[in-house]
C-alpha cells in the first residue's frame, strides 16, 4: 500500500503542519488490507501487556477476555476469544497501542516518517457497533488517522490549550470541552485524516466494520531542546556555584541566564541537538538473511525493490544521513543515487541502474548492498 497525499512534504509543511485538519480522500492507493492480516495482527498480540486494551468508554477489565494457565510448568496468558466476540458485537473497541514488527503497518509508518520528517508511533482501532472508544479528547502529538477498512465518523474541534506536550492531556488540563465541532468528517476505507495536536477530536464507529491506523508523528519540540541543554548546563560556571541568599546569588545566575541564552541561539548546539535527537530514532527493516548471513553472496538481485530507512531526509543537503544511530557522510554519487530512491520508491534495483553510465553500476550495486546490509535501506523482495 502507498500513501499519495497530493502534495509534496514542503507544501504540507508549509500550507498545513501544525496549523489545521486535512482530508485526504482516497490517499491510500493498492488498499489490499484483507481480514487475514488483521486477525493475524491481533493473534501475536501480548495479551497481558497494557498496550492492548478492550474498550467501550472506560477500559474492559483484562480478566474479561485473558486467562492464565499452566504449560508444562510455564504459566502462559491467552485471549478468551468468545469473550472478545462478545465485547465486539457489544460495542467495544479493541485499542492496540504502539504496534511494530508488522509489515503493512511498518510501510505505512514509514511513509509518514518521511512526509513529515518525524519519528512515528502507531496505534490499530477495531470496532463493529457504534460506540465511542474514548470521550472527546486531544492528543499530545500530530495523528494521521488512516482507514484500512470499513468507516468512521469524526468531529473535531479547535483546541483551547496550543500545543500541549506529552504530560499536558486534555484529562489532566482545566479547560473546557467544546461542544460544537468546527469540522466533521466520515473517513472511509483509503482515506487519511490529519489531526494537528491540541485538536479535540471524537471518533465514532458508525454501526459497521471499522479499522484504521492512528499514526502519532513525534517531532523535536523546544521543550525536547531545553531538557538536552539541561544536560549542557554543568559547563556554565555559575550554575556550578552554591546558592546563599538573593542578594549573594543574583550576579550569578544573570550570568547564567546570559550563557545559557547564548547556548540557545547557537547553532551549532542546535544542529547537535537535531542530529542526537534523531540518532535516537529507530526504524525496523525486514530480514533478509539470505542475502546479508550468507558469507557467498554480496549483491543484491537486480529485482530487488529498495527503499529508504530514514526518517529525516532534509539532512541530505547537508551531506550526511542518520538512521537507527548511525551517520553516514554522502558524496555527490551516493547523493544522487540516494535521491532517485527517496523520489522512486520504493525501486527495484535494475531500475536505479538505469539512471547511471554502466562504469558506475558495480559501485551503486556495491552502495546498494553496503547500505542495506547497514539497515540504512529496506529491501523487498
Amino acid at each position: 500500500m502507498k500513501l499519495d497525499f497530493n502534495m509534496s512534504s514542503d507544501e504540507f509543511r508549509r500550507e498545513v503542519l501544525y496549523q489545521k485538519p486535512k482530508l485526504f480522500k482516497g490517499a491510500v492507493k493498492n488498499l489490499d488490507i484483507t481480514w487475514r492480516q488483521i486477525n493475524e495482527l491481533y493473534q501475536r498480540a501480548n495479551p497481558m501487556d497494557e498496550l492492548f486494551r478492550l474498550r467501550k468508554g472506560e477500559i474492559v477489565p483484562i480478566s474479561e477476555y485473558v486467562e492464565s494457565f499452566d504449560d508444562t510448568g510455564r504459566t502462559r496468558h491467552r485471549f478468551i476469544k468468545p469473550a472478545i466476540y462478545h465485547h465486539l458485537k457489544n460495542g467495544a473497541t479493541i485499542v492496540y497501542n504502539r504496534i511494530n514488527n508488522e509489515p503493512f503497518v511498518d510501510d505505512l509508518a514509514k511513509q509518514v516518517a518521511q512526509f513529515v520528517d518525524a519519528s512515528t508511533v502507531v496505534s490499530g482501532y477495531l470496532a463493529f457497533g457504534s460506540d465511542a472508544s474514548f470521550k472527546s479528547h486531544w492528543d499530545t502529538r500530530d495523528v494521521f488517522a488512516v482507514q484500512l477498512m470499513g468507516k468512521k465518523h469524526w468531529a473535531l474541534y479547535q483546541p483551547n490549550f496550543e500545543s500541549p506536550l506529552y504530560m499536558q492531556q486534555s484529562k489532566d488540563v482545566d479547560v473546557p470541552e467544546p461542544t460544537i465541532p468546527d469540522m466533521e468528517v466520515v473517513l472511509e476505507a483509503g482515506d487519511v485524516l490529519y489531526i494537528p495536536r491540541g485538536w479535540w477530536h471524537n471518533p465514532v464507529p458508525m454501526g459497521c466494520e471499522t479499522f484504521h491506523l492512528a499514526i502519532g508523528t513525534f517531532a523535536p519540540t523546544g521543550y525536547d531542546y531545553m531538557e538536552w541543554l539541561t544536560k549542557q548546563m554543568p559547563n556554565i560556571l555559575p550554575l556550578r556555584y552554591n546558592l546563599s541568599d538573593w542578594e549573594t546569588d543574583k550576579n550569578n545566575i544573570a550570568q547564567a541566564c546570559t550563557q545559557l541564552s547564548a547556548m540557545m541561539t547557537d547553532p551549532i548546539m542546535y544542529d547537535r541537538f537535531m542530529q542526537e535527537f534523531l540518532g535516537n530514532h529507530r526504524l525496523d527493516t525486514r530480514f533478509n538473511m539470505e542475502l546479508f548471513g550468507n558469507p557467498n553472496n554480496d549483491k543484491l538481485p537486480p529485482e530487488s525493490r529498495l527503499s529508504l530507512n530514514v526518517v529525516d531526509i532534509r539532512t541530505l543537503d547537508k551531506g550526511y544521513l542518520i538512521s537507527n544511530g548511525t551517520k553516514i557522510n554522502v558524496d555527490e554519487l551516493s547523493k544522487k543515487f540516494i535521491n532517485i530512491i527517496i523520489n522512486h520508491q520504493p525501486i527495484a534495483l535494475s531500475e536505479v541502474l538505469t539512471h547511471f553510465d554502466k562504469a558506475q553500476h558495480e559501485h551503486i550495486q556495491k552502495l546498494a548492498y553496503d547500505l542495506a546490509n547497514f539497515d540504512i535501506m529496506d529491501v523487498l523482495r
